[in-house]
């Protein structure tokens, strides 16, 4: 490793000695100092192998270690070298945990190592401005703009919350708002389980006056969801009062601090909206709401107000054909399209929106109601599908047309991705979550004219026909202004004749390929699917089994439409004991071992390794891949994952039947393209691109 010369050119920030800029970290050289708190200070680095930004989180509790002049992180003392050696492990395990978290309300974790006698955690370098900066000439919030802020952050939490995590460290710095205006929450460098931590391993808390409950002061202090819903509160409290709040210490006697519902604007937020603040801002942990999801129907109270939480309004019908519980989160196709020109010249974009509306509207007149959910932004817009995945392309290809006989410059993005519909303060419908923000961010990349589509979607309308490679063409990896990489794919303008209007109904009467695929193995798969997915399940699965060789073979294609490794394992076990068919133990091993999201094999045919009837050798679930070969491809796998590489290829060698079969399933849980084909290429399997 180079940098052994920053000993001596290191910064003195909070008391611990930092590391210099131009000092460099494996492939990351570290161009400036981010901040720093009690467990450690973070950097702004620069990744060398694919040239793009990060920050760095660099274990350094300094209350039990020092920099020495060599530059190596070192115990303060040898009593202080055991506390030192426990976070040190706590960190690591955290890091592991915290990589495995894709949300886009929280920042994503891309890696872990050691150096320097310490530990570094790698994570997306977010680009936009911190809640406090980007308040400035916004105020006074409405309801609409707080809610916009902070749902995103509840959602996010609430996944954070799931994995056992606390983030312990909520406050208006480390909120930032993107370019998109969504927010993120940043610095999980204080992000700890929720099981109690031993007394005399506790490290020192990290604490802001004013957003950390009392109870995170002390290591005895009873935490739980409630502890970060406190500090959420507090930036919530802030927002609407312009009032910093009293620091929690001094409100256990005697509270002081006045109450967002006597000192907030009730017209602008609803007295619903301020009562929820106070709640979870109650000093007594005890009285504070439990859970992400109490707190979250306090806040969406209607806003003429009622005494305690209620469920939050919801359009009559709800939009999409959807169930209450279908209407949080699914997979859903979104298009995202706006007219090309200047920004400034506003009264030609307005016109120009006003035709692209009228042109959208015709393109998705056919379509049922309960299939598709439009939606007008600021940014553009949006409209998305809960049927048919490729009604999303059709309306593109229609909307392309309209716009060029009219002599209007679009450009679109089309993605496949988890969304949620949600209604707004004034009772409108809306659409959030990633599924929609990448879209956007396709979109951008679109001249005037174009149809890009995002890799998931290209993925998921390649598994559905098997010549849709005529339709795209690969353009490669994208930036978007956030530093994330988008793997972008062009729509050809030909072959539209092979996408034909969506049918009312796709029929399944019969099983039409698989002796064993009854319809109550196929409605069995639907019901499981739109568990995972939501109501695009019914045609994903009813498009799919004509393709299918068997039960096990349908359970298999349907898994690799499910993005995320641990629905796709659940959907598997789940879809195993509802359909009770038989030849289940392939599918049965993949749960156990998980499968990698790549499209299948194409041409109607059983994977290599099934038989007819879906059945497997009775080695296969413990993996046909030999120990040396194992031995060779994890420590090979090892110099990308870290420690994590082990658990990985155990469990990917559960369902893999030879070496290149494996190595491909492990490529797909590297972040980065660059670092898969590089994987791929030193495995034997790949060129290194």
């Amino acid at each position: 490793m180079d940098g052994q010369e920053g000993g001596a050119a290191a910064l003195r920030l909070g008391g611990s000695t930092a590391l210099p800029n131009g000092y460099v970290l494996n492939e990351y050289r570290i161009e400036r100092i981010l901040g720093g708190g009690g467990f450690g200070l973070t950097y702004l680095a620069r990744d060398t192998h694919l040239d793009c930004l990060v920050a760095i989180k660099e274990y350094l509790p300094k209350d039990v270690a020092q920099r020495d002049e060599e530059g190596l992180v070192r115990p303060s003392s040898e009593e202080a070298t055991r506390a030192f050696d426990w976070g040190l492990q706590r960190f690591l395990l955290e890091s592991r945990a915290l990589a495995s978290f894709h949300h886009p309300g929280i920042v994503r974790v891309l890696r872990y190592f050691r150096a320097n006698e310490t530990a570094y955690m790698v994570m997306e370098y977010e680009t936009g401005e911190p809640l406090q900066r980007w308040l400035v000439g916004r105020l006074p919030l409405d309801r609409a703009t707080l809610l916009r802020i902070v749902r995103p952050l509840l959602d996010g939490l609430e996944a954070v919350h799931a994995a056992g995590f606390l983030h312990r460290d909520i406050k208006p710095g480390n909120i930032y708002i993107r370019a998109d205006g969504s927010p993120v929450l940043l610095d999980f460098g204080s992000a700890r389980r929720l099981e109690t931590d031993s007394p005399d391993q506790a490290l020192t808390a990290i604490v802001t006056p004013g957003f950390a409950p009392a109870e995170q002061y002390h290591r005895h202090g009873k935490q739980g969801p409630w502890t970060d819903l406190y500090a959420l509160a507090g930036v919530m409290y802030w927002m609407v009062t312009g009032k910093l709040p009293v620091e929690a210490f001094a409100r256990l006697r005697e509270d002081v601090m006045p109450a967002a519902s006597s000192i907030g604007n009730a017209d602008a937020f609803g007295p619903g909206l301020l009562k929820a603040i106070d709640w979870a801002l109650n000093p007594d942990e005890n009285r504070r709401p439990r859970q992400v999801a109490d707190f979250r129907r306090a806040c969406l109270a209607p806003p003429t107000g009622g005494e305690g939480p209620v469920d939050p309004p919801v359009e009559a019908p709800l939009p999409l054909g959807l169930s209450a519980a279908e209407a949080r989160t699914f997979i859903g196709a979104v298009l995202f399209a706006d007219v090309a020109g200047p920004a400034e010249d506003l009264a030609a974009r307005s016109e120009g929106r006003t035709r692209l509306v009228r042109m959208l509207s015709q393109a998705i007149a056919p379509l049922s109601p309960t299939t598709r959910l439009a939606v007008n932004t600021k940014e553009g817009c949006a409209v998305c599908y809960v049927g048919d995945p490729e009604d999303a392309l059709r309306t593109a290809v229609q909307l392309h047309g309209a716009a060029v006989e009219d002599g209007l410059g679009v450009h679109v993005g089309i993605n496949l991705g988890p969304v949620r519909v949600a209604p707004d303060p004034n009772g409108r419908s809306r659409i959030l979550g990633d599924g929609i923000t990448t879209a956007f961010r396709v979109m951008r990349f679109a001249e005037p004219g174009q149809v890009l589509v995002a890799r998931a979607y290209y993925e998921v309308v390649q598994h559905l026909r098997r010549n849709a490679s005529d339709c795209f063409r690969h353009l490669g990896l994208r930036r978007d202004p956030q530093a994330r990489d988008h793997d972008v794919y062009a729509w050809s303008g030909e072959s539209v004749a092979l996408l034909p209007g969506s049918p009312a109904e796709v029929s399944v009467s019969r099983p039409v390929a698989g002796a064993d695929i009854s319809p109550a193995c196929i409605d069995a798969a639907e019901r499981t699917l739109a568990q995972h997915i939501g109501p695009m399940a019914r045609i994903l699965v009813r498009k799919t089994v004509s393709r299918a060789a068997s039960v096990a073979d349908l359970h298999q294609q349907l898994a690799t439409l499910i993005p995320d490794p641990a629905p796709r394992a659940a959907f598997l076990a789940g879809v195993v004991a509802a359909s009770g068919a038989p030849g289940t133990s392939r599918a049965t091993a993949s749960a156990q071992g998980g499968v990698h999201s790549r499209p299948v094999t194409t041409g109607g045919q059983a994977p290599a390794s099934a038989s007819a009837t879906g059945s497997t050798p009775a080695g296969h679930a413990a993996g046909l891949v030999s120990d040396e070969d194992l031995a060779r491809i994890e420590k090979l796998f090892a110099r990308y994952m870290g420690p994590m590489a082990r658990v990985l290829v155990r469990r990917e060698a559960r369902s893999a039947h030879k070496p290149e079969t494996l190595c491909r399933a492990l490529a797909s849980h590297l972040d980065q393209d660059a670092e898969r084909r590089r994987f791929l290429a030193e495995a034997g399997f790949g060129a290194a691109g």
